[in-house]
């Protein structure tokens, strides 16, 4: 993976704004930062001094199993979002006509009908809610490109690592949770709230689309699951090196945030 030279300068920042907060504390501010730039690079959120190679060993069997997706859990997530969380949905938006207010669409995504006919992007266990959110929004003609180049890549390149073994199982449980509590944080602000109005122009709302999942991230990461902070140390690394490849300086920002939260415990403003 080839780095630029923008992370570096988005770390500097950061850990600008880190030493103000650590010298508030009784810390020695040099030692955690020298433990926050080791974990930083270990998850390649920065460029490495060196890049070690070394191949992990071939267990067939065990690897298959790793690669299989979560289906009990999938079930689990699915039954929730088909049974308690879409009747919350209706108690707000309404009931549709039809009586059957939640469709699958063309691209295997799904989507919530409302009392008006009305349809919305709905969360599901797969990727295709961005591709529906893009297709409402159409956010990259505007010139926003969180659906189409940073979430959907992001959440396929999360399942496809998890077809490769990358993941354990509290690693492939985390992502799916993380999956779901993403979609319902963005259902919840555009569909439920109102909060993102379309027009002949949809920057703004696509901006603002932007601004609240980034802020709405790190505590799908903390809180899903078992939590990101709580999964073994592979599985934070491969989780790290999958998304790292799409963040802008922005979202890095956001990322060392959730990392400096699991080494230290320091609230996430």
């Amino acid at each position: 993976m080839k780095h630029s030279k923008k992370p570096l300068l988005t770390l500097i920042i950061f850990i600008s704004f880190l030493g103000s907060a650590w010298a508030q504390e009784d810390l020695v501010p040099s030692e955690k930062a020298q433990a926050f730039l080791k974990r930083l690079e270990l998850f390649e959120l920065i460029p490495p001094q060196r890049k070690e190679v070394s191949k992990e060993p071939r267990h067939t069997s065990r690897r298959d199993q790793r690669s299989a997706l979560p289906q009990e859990l999938l079930r689990q997530l699915q039954g929730d979002l088909e049974t308690a969380y879409l009747d919350g949905a209706q108690e707000i938006l309404g009931h549709c006509a039809e009586g059957n207010c939640l469709q699958e669409n063309s691209f295997g995504g799904r989507e919530f009908v409302d009392e008006a006919g009305k349809r919305h992007c709905y969360p599901y266990t797969n990727c295709e809610y961005y591709r529906c959110m893009e297709k409402e929004y159409r956010c990259l003609d505007v010139g926003v490109e969180y659906f189409a180049n940073l979430a959907k890549p992001t959440c396929e390149a999360y399942v496809s690592n998890i077809k490769k073994g990358k993941f354990s199982s509290k690693g492939k449980d985390w992502i799916f949770n993380v999956m779901v509590c993403l979609q319902k944080g963005l259902f919840d602000e555009c569909a439920l709230k109102g909060n993102c109005p379309q027009s002949e122009s949809n920057e703004k709302t696509c901006q603002h689309i932007t601004e609240f999942t980034l802020k709405f991230h790190p505590g799908c990461y903390i809180k899903s699951g078992v939590g990101v902070c709580k999964l073994p140390l592979k599985d934070q690394i491969n989780i790290w090196r999958t998304v790292g490849p799409f963040l802008t300086d922005r979202e890095r920002i956001e990322a060392y945030k959730v990392v400096r939260y699991c080494l230290f415990k320091t609230p996430i403003e």
